[in-house]
């Protein structure tokens, strides 16, 4: 069980806001410029497991031909982190604003961000440009990379739990279009799926510890994190002289349904009647929610519609959020799901306030 049981104040999740890069590569567009470069005999297999990841187009910082002709880790890491930052920066003005606060009132800033290694790191960038106070609470997340999102929640909510009046800000930020580079050799399958998966996105959102909810708020109930056990061989990513590379083995397929029994565990039957679950994938959506007693065509929508427009990792389930928020369609108790590589989980489970039951 989690800990917010008992809490004499409501801690308030709002609507995250999300920025994605200014540039749309279509599948269709990846997969002839694979089949250019190494023939179609060769990739067929594999440029038909891209067409059914469920990604129509996704948001780069340079168009597929700049993309490319960036060679270099160094040149690629350092054009990934500037433009991520800027779009970081974006994102956390926008939901500032929207929650009507100043940089000052934040007291906690919780950044996730792992495509382009640099010190200092995204949080301190934040804490310059932002204009937050030098004194800010800061939690920065290096290595969490998918589940970047809803780790930051996780610990933005325990970080207000004993903190009456607290503002948390968290900011998600990722350059997966670096993962896409094309070289003479052919590709690996892992290449050509993490290389097509991934788009390039920032998303920011404020979390408020208050005296009582209003209705149509979205209050954090319980959080959960799982490290899956014997699950190190699902995802990774390395660093190689050709720049970060994404891979998997056969435990990825199998990790998300070993997870819905501790996800079912932790919830203990507490009743679910929405999920905001991270679009890594059609069968990691469809799986989770039917491990929830969802229907995993109505209750997927907005999860299947963020993953068309990219995967955009540790951004994913913000945007999955933001579009459930925004529809105002969910009311009483739901729950929010993250993955990323290790295998770990983070979980909230989460309630939006009814008209006229507030607090």
């Amino acid at each position: 069980m989690g800990g917010f049981r008992g809490v004499g104040m409501d801690v308030v999740v709002g609507r995250p806001v999300v920025v994605r890069a200014e540039h749309r590569v279509s599948t269709g567009e990846l997969v002839e410029d694979l089949e250019r470069r190494y023939g179609r005999g060769k990739l067929a297999s594999w440029t038909r497991m891209l067409a059914n990841t469920g990604v129509v187009e996704r948001p780069w910082s340079a168009s597929l031909e700049e993309n490319v002709a960036r060679a270099g880790v160094g040149v690629r890491s350092r054009a990934a982190y500037e433009a991520s930052r800027d779009r970081a920066v974006r994102a956390a003005q926008d939901a500032l604003e929207q929650a009507e606060l100043s940089p000052w009132e934040v007291d906690v800033l919780i950044t996730t961000h792992t495509t382009s290694w640099t010190i200092p790191g995204l949080d301190v960038d934040l804490v310059g440009r932002l204009e937050l106070r030098p004194d800010v609470e800061r939690v920065g997340l290096a290595t969490a990379a998918c589940v970047g999102g809803g780790h930051g929640l996780v610990h933005a909510a325990r970080a207000l739990r004993d903190r009456p009046g607290g503002r948390a800000l968290v900011v998600a930020a990722e350059d997966l279009s670096t993962l896409y580079r094309p070289g003479r050799e052919l590709p690996t399958m892992q290449d050509v799926l993490y290389g097509g998966l991934f788009g390039d996105a920032a998303g920011a959102v404020v979390v408020s510890a208050v005296d009582e909810a209003d209705a149509g708020d979205l209050v954090v109930e319980d959080v959960w994190e799982l490290v899956l056990p014997e699950s190190s061989d699902a995802y990774w990513g390395v660093v190689h002289e050709g720049g970060v590379t994404f891979d998997s083995g056969r435990e990825a397929t199998r990790a998300p349904g070993r997870v819905v029994p501790y996800l079912t565990g932790w919830l203990d039957e507490r009743p679910v009647e929405w999920a905001a679950v991270h679009p890594g994938g059609p069968g990691i959506i469809s799986g989770t929610l039917t491990g929830l007693g969802l229907d995993p065509e109505a209750a997927g929508r907005h999860a299947r519609d963020s993953l068309a427009g990219g995967n955009l990792g540790g951004v994913a389930l913000l945007d999955v959020l933001a579009r459930t928020m925004a529809e105002g369609a969910v009311v009483g108790p739901g729950v929010a799901v993250a993955y990323g590589p290790g295998f770990t989980v983070a979980g909230l489970y989460l309630r939006v306030v009814r008209s006229g039951a507030a607090g």
